[in-house]
């Protein structure tokens, strides 16, 4: 039993396949159980394979989404690749199709529809599952589905086209046509004729086509699948849709496939009572035929009141609220809901089933909303819609922190927004005892009542008209996919927001002035939060333009979260200050002053030690980081007195001056190697100098509501004059070198406990400049090892750094020039792939006499050592077969200097003085 992979324990092996052996294992940074896939030596083994799985492994780690199998990590042992994922407390949906054989038409669709979700997620990043069937989607303890294998598949496709041309990746029973066939060009229609195929077996209980390998490969390309009496006959018709033989004929996404589920009348609703319905203690008649003309909202002769549909027959919604205004809609079998034997309208019908939640029967609901609220039921749609994805984010962010508990209200409950605005709204939060450490609400209110609101605690982050309201504002008929669609967009912002709300716009627009002011500046709420509670802490009172000033941000950034902490009672507003100071020449607002209560020390305390103690200028986001170094990085065209000038001092071969500048140009890597004392540390120190003058870097940079402190004193040397954005510093490029001590770990975030912060890793500190790694090969760890760590953040410019405190991985720009020199032979440190994949190679050779002579002659003037032409010649002479160095002129005068002083005389360039210095500057051999 192995006991160790690389760094991560292993508990126990948990299964084996085609692709390899999978492990249970800890990850000890995360402080998380992990699952460990060693991949079969026929990948691991292949050349072609890992250098295709170095260059995809950042691509697949950084697809996140709650319903897809996190990877932390890639690595190697022995030889062999391996990957370390999310562990998932559960089984496959295999398994539970192997037990219960099929499942009801309610639970298959909740399931396809948390898989379409997270597919349709990885289809936007351009990855394409291949292989998707039973066994590669989990279920967790909680209901939440996760796909394994995303990205992989791919590269095991590429692999198998590459070693046995006509083989195929993938599951018969699950294949697209297009598999089969073997075509090259499989795009993300193929996963969705897969799903099709699921759909069907999670309905029926055996995929449609079954039997010898042969007959199910014909009939993936030819036959029609049969119809199913355990499937209803409008999913059929969808199933058909989805696993269309011809590719053009499909859906083309998965939200298409998505809304054609969602819009289609379950079969449980097709199914009548065999009495009377009785809502809410009214009888009403039986079914009736030739319905009267509808007034209101309804205005066509005898129908449905679904639009387009033709029905004749069916049912009045009973529904009537506290008023006992009716709502006297009439529709047809196939659009008429039940709830407890009776009969409602699809809005009235996602009213009561949210209010009989808490309630516990619908003869129990007490506050029945005004008939034509809309609110309530686009707020219990719309959440239903987003439950399980929300609630597995949140679980997934604190579940190393055993003390925090997930709590997801399936009630939409009646809310405030101000003082007399009503909302209905559904929350999910994480939960330290009794106080919110995140919370998440999806909001409708009255005033706005189709426009959605997504909050991030007391931050809107997100107000939308959901597109099929907007779709039948404007007369045309919603799109299939664009309830969908939503949800996708409001499962991104909670997952990008969770702990970075960026506030959304409610009131009326700033004015151009403000908008100047914090164009460049994007603050989380609870970032900001915490550093004005902190910053209060330490003062008995501050004004609003105090704040604005020691955070470094325009005081109409920090307005709205003092007007917030204010109203929740964690800071008291104690009027206009009557102190002089330069607020007084501001306006009204500025001059306001502030103390911190009790209830805010504790609420300080709390985001403290649920993210972070930073006090200082506000961190920058992302973005903005992103946009800094984007122009800093952009690569130039340099001129012949630009190179001269940063060249100045040092003998560089024309070839490699050439080779050098280009690399520049180009901002790519360059490897420069060649006999040790020729410079080649000084010509990589020097590229610094060619990339252009002074940029900015942030002082701190908010990572998702983490901080990572960016500017280093010791790295970055400050230039006059600096921004006018105090977040920011003016520096020269940084030069960031490191020898034998380095080691992939310094690339690393690191963390300080008592501030809660992270101090930048190299890489970070030299964003902009050059990352130098010298006696490249003289390090503790291989060359293969630091290649493996720098290659992929070279090539996609991005770095996802482990945030060890909260188990997070984040995403960092890798905008640095990576210079790299050794004294060793390039093939005794790197094969050939490797080498390949560095972009400009350079020999550094040994200079010749006459750039001897000339460096000399700049050593001697240094030194002030009176000129002697003729004693060049003498140790011309001594050099003899020994091949000439750069630093040997230097090396030498420095030694001349010292015999000079033991003899008690001044330095000059004697043959005798030359001769004791040659003694003592090399062994004799």
């Amino acid at each position: 039993m192995i006991q160790q992979l690389g760094r991560f324990p292993v508990q126990a092996e948990i299964g084996r396949g085609a692709m390899g052996v999978v492990y249970r294992g800890w990850h000890p940074g995360l402080d998380v159980p992990v699952a460990i896939k060693v991949l079969a030596d026929q990948y691991s083994r292949d050349q072609a394979f890992r250098e295709r799985f170095q260059r995809e492994a950042a691509t697949i780690a950084s697809l996140n989404h709650p319903g897809i199998v996190r990877v932390y990590d890639f690595d190697s042992v022995e030889g062999a690749l391996f990957i370390v994922m999310e562990w998932v407390e559960g089984r496959s949906l295999r398994a539970w199709l192997t037990e219960y054989h099929r499942f009801t038409v309610e639970v298959s669709l909740d399931l396809i529809q948390q898989v379409l979700s997270a597919v349709g997620a990885a289809h936007d990043r351009g990855i394409v599952h291949r292989d998707l069937k039973p066994d590669n989607v989990l279920i967790s303890n909680r209901g939440k589905t996760k796909i394994l294998d995303f990205g992989i598949s791919k590269l095991v496709d590429d692999k198998a086209h590459l070693t046995a041309t006509g083989s195929m990746v993938g599951t018969p029973a699950y294949m697209a046509p297009e598999q089969v066939k073997g075509m090259a060009n499989i795009d993300k229609r193929a996963d969705v004729y897969s799903l099709g195929m699921m759909l069907y077996e999670m309905l029926h209980g055996e995929p449609p086509f079954v039997g010898p390998l042969p007959a199910i490969l014909h009939s993936q390309v030819f036959d029609q699948p049969r119809p199913s009496t355990a499937i209803p006959q409008p999913i059929m018709e969808i199933f058909y849709r989805a696993t269309a033989k011809d590719p053009a004929q499909r859906f083309t996404t998965c939200e298409e496939f998505a809304g054609a589920l969602l819009y289609t009348p379950k079969a449980a609703e097709a199914v009548r009572p065999a009495t009377p319905p009785q809502p809410l203690g009214i009888r009403i008649g039986l079914p009736r035929i030739g319905l009267p003309k509808l007034g209101g909202d309804h205005e066509k002769q005898g129908g449905c009141s679904f639009t387009g549909c033709g029905g004749k027959e069916g049912w009045a919604c009973t529904y009537r609220d506290l008023s006992g205004r009716p709502c006297g809609t009439w529709w047809c079998d196939r659009h008429i809901q039940f709830v407890e034997n009776t009969a409602f309208c699809p809005r009235h019908a996602s009213v009561i089933k949210a209010l009989a939640i808490t309630a516990g029967t619908i003869r129990e609901i007490k506050n029945l909303p005004a008939v034509d609220d809309r609110a309530l039921p686009l707020a219990a749609l719309v959440g239903e819609d987003v439950d399980k994805d929300i609630t597995e984010l949140l679980r997934r962010r604190y579940q190393s922190k055993t003390d925090v508990q997930i709590v997801a209200d399936r009630t939409v409950r009646q809310t405030y927004v101000g003082r007399q605005d009503v909302a209905w709204e559904r929350s999910w939060a994480a939960l330290h005892g009794n106080n919110y450490i995140a919370r998440v609400g999806v909001r409708v209110t009255y005033a706005e009542p189709d426009k959605v609101q997504v909050l991030i605690g007391n931050t809107m982050v997100f107000a939308e008209v959901p597109d099929w309201i907007s779709h039948r504002r404007e007369g045309e008929p919603p799109a299939h996919g664009d309830r969908a669609r939503f949800r996708k967009k409001i499962v991104e912002v909670v997952m990008k927001q969770v702990d970075q709300p960026t506030p959304v716009t409610s009131g009326p627009p700033p004015s151009t002035s403000q908008q100047a002011a914090v164009s460049n500046v994007r603050i989380s709420q609870t970032l900001a939060e915490g550093l004005i509670l902190r910053l209060l802490q330490t003062a008995t009172r501050l004004t609003g333009y105090e704040i604005g000033e020691r955070l470094a941000l325009p005081f109409s950034a920090a307005e709205p979260v003092l007007k917030s902490l204010t109203s929740g009672n964690f800071l008291e507003a104690l009027g206009i200050s009557s102190d002089p100071g330069p607020w007084k020449a501001r306006p009204l607002p500025e001059q306001m002053s502030y103390s911190i209560t009790n209830q805010g020390r504790t609420r300080s305390e709390e985001i403290a030690s649920a993210s972070t103690r930073y006090l200082g200028p506000a961190p920058v986001s992302p973005d903005e980081y992103k946009a800094s170094l984007a122009a800093a990085a952009r690569p130039g065209s340099l001129t012949p007195g630009q190179v001269q000038l940063a060249l100045e001092g040092i003998e560089v071969p024309p070839g490699v001056v050439e080779a050098i500048v280009a690399a520049v140009n180009s901002r790519s890597s360059v490897f420069i190697y060649g006999a040790p004392g020729n410079g080649k540390t000084s010509l990589a120190r020097r590229i610094v100098r060619l990339l252009g003058g002074a940029i900015v870097v942030p002082i701190a940079l908010d990572l998702d509501g983490e901080v990572l402190t960016v500017f280093t004193p010791s790295v970055h040397k400050p230039v006059e004059p600096q921004p006018a954005d105090r977040r920011w510093r003016r520096v020269e490029r940084p030069l960031v070198q490191v020898g034998g001590e380095f080691e992939p770990g310094l690339l690393d975030p690191t963390w300080e406990a008592g501030s809660r912060t992270y101090g930048a890793p190299l890489q970070v500190q030299a964003n902009g400049g050059v990352l130098l790694i010298d006696d490249l090969g003289r390090q503790r760890v291989t060359p293969k090892q630091i290649m493996d760590r720098l290659l992929v953040p070279l090539e996609q410019e991005v770095d996802y750094m482990n945030l060890t405190s909260s188990g997070r991985k984040a995403e960092v720009p890798f905008k640095t020039q990576l210079a790299l020199s050794t004294n060793l032979k390039p093939g005794d440190l790197l094969d050939e792939a490797y080498l390949r994949r560095l972009s400009y190679k350079v020999f550094m050779p040994d200079p010749t006499w006459e750039a001897w002579c000339r460096i000399f002659e700049r050593e001697r003037e240094k030194m002030g050592i009176p000129p002697n032409p003729q004693v060049l010649e003498v140790v011309h002479g001594f050099y003899g077969e020994r091949p000439l160095r750069g630093n040997h002129p230097r090396d030498l005068l420095e030694r001349l200097t010292d015999v000079a002083a033991a003899r008690g005389i001044p330095p000059q360039l004697t043959t005798d003085l030359v001769q004791a210095a040659w003694q003592t500057l090399f062994v004799a051999s």
